[in-house]
């Protein structure tokens, strides 16, 4: 079990900067003229490209980083949990002290490999990505949304959707990966188990 629950934890942290850039995706979908629809084949920003600092003012208008902090906040807390269970099931008889010694040991790793350095790192190696794929007008266009009334509601409620989105998925992802590596460990016996054919 212990195995589902950690792949569970990986699978939740690659997940990260997607969940937290979905709206932002979303709003340069809407926002890019039919002609653009087609990717570019490209890996150069095009020349009417946006700059850095473009994204950027664009980031921070939409609260990337504090969406992307929501985000680890939640996952830490269910990655605390699994390694609570972890340590129950490899140390079931420690003593109270060493489960506060290990605790506070996993939370300076995941504060170390989720703190403010990664998502800036995770924020700054997106940035390219944006000035490949969007324009400069079309990130004007997302300005003049989400400067708007709805846009303003949408910023507003986002942290908070997207941390309620998780704990309302959180049961079912667990279910998921519980039932998915059952069946993996369940092919990996079969095969295990079976009898070897002879080498010709």
């Amino acid at each position: 079990m212990s195995k589902s629950f950690s792949m569970l934890v990986l699978v939740l942290l690659c997940m990260l900067p997607a969940l937290a850039q979905q709206g932002v995706s979303k709003a340069a979908t809407k926002s890019r003229p039919a002609s653009q629809g087609k990717k570019k084949t490209s890996s150069a920003p095009a020349a009417d490209a946006p700059t850095r600092e473009d994204v950027l003012k664009l980031f921070n208008l939409l609260q990337v980083a504090k969406t992307m902090d929501a985000v680890v906040s939640t996952t830490k807390q269910q990655s605390m949990e699994v390694a609570q269970q972890m340590i129950q099931e490899k140390i079931p008889q420690a003593s109270a002290a060493q489960k506060k010694e290990l605790r506070e040991k996993i939370e300076g790793i995941m504060g170390q490999a989720l703190g403010p350095d990664a998502i800036k790192q995770m924020l700054e190696a997106t940035i390219p990505v944006y000035q490949h794929h969007l324009t400069k007008a079309d990130l004007q266009a997302m300005v003049a949304f989400y400067t708007s009334p709805v846009g303003q509601k949408i910023l507003h409620e986002q942290s908070a959707m997207v941390q309620e989105s998780m704990e309302a998925s959180e049961g079912i992802q667990q279910r998921i990966a519980r039932a998915m590596f059952q069946k993996i460990d369940e092919q990996i016996e079969k095969v295990a188990e079976a009898p070897k054919e002879p080498v010709r």
